[in-house]
């Protein structure tokens, strides 16, 4: 969470007319590796400090960062998390399926690495809690090959697509039992201390797609009944999607590792009622508008 403190300055401004105003990159992908088809590794380092220079520019209060900081090899990270140490506000990653495209001994290095101290966590800033969703938990990446683990998740997207389910995919992921119940219980806080929920994660929920989590009917079910949430942001998705279930906005952003030479990341300002995106190269700018 954030200190009190900056959470009562944050609050203070808000009190004052001046929105929240944070960053948000999706699916650098860095690797020291050629281009493939339309992704361009080497590339991001310098997109991701053209970000910085723009995030720097209008002094946003954070950067979300929505997961794949990596495509894939553990010695990547030192490039790429250098890269964002150009943003001078606090960056929130987001473990994302090529995060953990590293070799097995290494693979439980990697939320450390990312800086998370729990594979999900919340932090409050102003009037908005941010929940910090890993999409990837009830999925094969994050697990060696040949422990019980990784082979509870082969089973898992067997019988899902012996069941039709089209994301049922090795790169795939799902939120499990205890990171509902844990959200369910972030979402009680929430609405005693007056906050609105803005859910964070790799994988989308929505629209319907094969990059969704596993688990996405389970979870809209959630954000359905628990109106504390007013927005799902996710990456994953490189070409990038918008939809709404009811009244929820969910913005899938676009991802950066795409294309030779053309940026991908958004500034959003939070308002009492609203989300106003201005988005940057391939990512479009637009409005969210929270459900009353």
């Amino acid at each position: 969470m954030e200190s009190a403190a900056a959470v009562s300055l944050a609050a203070a401004a808000r009190g004052a007319g001046a929105p929240l105003v944070f960053g948000v990159i999706a699916d650098a992908q860095y690797a020291d590796i050629d281009p493939k088809g339309s992704r361009f590794y080497r590339g991001s380092l310098a997109k991701i400090r053209a970000a910085a220079e723009e995030f720097n520019r209008r002094r946003v209060a954070f950067v979300l960062n929505l997961g794949d900081t990596i495509d894939r090899d553990y010695a990547s990270f030192d490039a790429a998390l250098d890269a964002f140490r150009a943003i001078e506000a606090p960056v929130r990653h987001l473990p994302g399926n090529h995060d953990f495209e590293v070799d097995d001994a290494q693979k439980a290095k990697v939320p450390a690495k990312l800086g998370l101290k729990a594979r999900y966590t919340s932090f409050a800033h102003a009037d908005v809690r941010f929940l910090m969703l890993d999409g990837t938990e009830l999925g094969p990446a994050p697990h060696p090959a040949g422990s019980d683990a990784r082979r509870a998740a082969d089973e898992r997207v067997a019988a899902l697509r012996a069941e039709g389910l089209k994301q049922a995919v090795p790169w795939g992921g799902g939120i499990g039992a205890a990171q509902l119940a844990w959200m369910e219980r972030e979402c009680d806080a929430a609405g005693k201390a007056g906050e609105r929920v803005v859910c964070a994660c790799h994988y989308p929920v929505w629209p319907d797609d094969v990059h969704n989590l596993f688990n996405d009917a389970e979870v809209r079910a959630l954000a359905k009944r628990r109106r504390e949430i007013v927005a799902w942001l996710a990456g994953h998705n490189h070409k990038g999607a918008f939809g709404e279930f009811d009244g929820v906005p969910c913005l899938t952003f676009r991802g950066m590792v795409e294309t030779a030479d053309t940026n991908a990341f958004a500034v959003v300002a939070v308002h009492a009622d609203r989300m106003e995106l201005s988005g940057f190269g391939r990512e479009p700018s637009r409005t969210l508008r929270f459900r009353t």
